[in-house]
């Protein structure tokens, strides 16, 4: 069986320091997998992962797995919490794990390993067993619809457009969009 001290060094070079986040995140992904059923040394083609936040914990999950964003494979949820959803695109089965918030190390634990170690599985983590609803555009694979929006020219892929007056748009341009763009100034007008 994998221990997840076996992945110490790789979270280490990979996240550039090594914290309590990763190492919950490396026992959250290992605890993932061996409830499905899955070999951590074997590729995970048919693996799911579904991260509650975009923090330390995440990129265990990457450390383990290999699995990344661009592959669709991978669904961040930043709910900020330390939670993980497994999902086998097989057999449609898939499991929460989460970190449980009652053991957690304090300021002045120097060697967070040993503070991790002393805790089996059952003891920091909680597992539920989870439906997926999956729809077709969220799986793995080429994009099955295209638009480009009428208002920016911008193509959206898989159906993450809006309808805004019977016409199919993207999100940004219907009021969406994280960001604002500044209206002109003569300092920011191109020449």
């Amino acid at each position: 069986m994998t221990d997840w001290r076996d992945y110490l060094e790789r979270a280490r070079a990979y996240h550039g320091h090594l914290c309590s986040g990763q190492i919950l995140g490396l026992r959250l992904v290992l605890k993932g997998l061996a409830l499905l059923g899955l070999d951590p040394a074997a590729p995970q083609r048919d693996l799911m992962l579904f991260i509650e936040t975009n923090r330390c914990l995440a990129d265990a999950a990457y450390v383990v797995t290999g699995i990344t964003l661009g592959r669709r494979r991978l669904l961040v949820y930043n709910f900020g919490k330390a939670a993980m959803t497994f999902l086998d695109l097989r057999t449609n089965q898939a499991f929460r794990v989460a970190a449980r918030s009652d053991i957690r190390p304090d300021k002045s634990e120097k060697d967070l390993v040993a503070f991790w170690g002393r805790y089996d599985d059952d003891q920091i983590l909680s597992v539920q067993k989870v439906v997926i609803n999956l729809r077709p555009e969220d799986r793995p694979g080429k994009p099955l619809r295209r638009i480009t929006c009428p208002r920016c020219g911008e193509d959206v892929l898989d159906g993450r457009d809006t309808l805004v007056q019977g016409q199919a748009i993207c999100r940004s341009c219907a009021g969406e969009a994280y960001y604002q763009i500044p209206e002109p100034t003569p300092e920011t007008t191109p020449e």
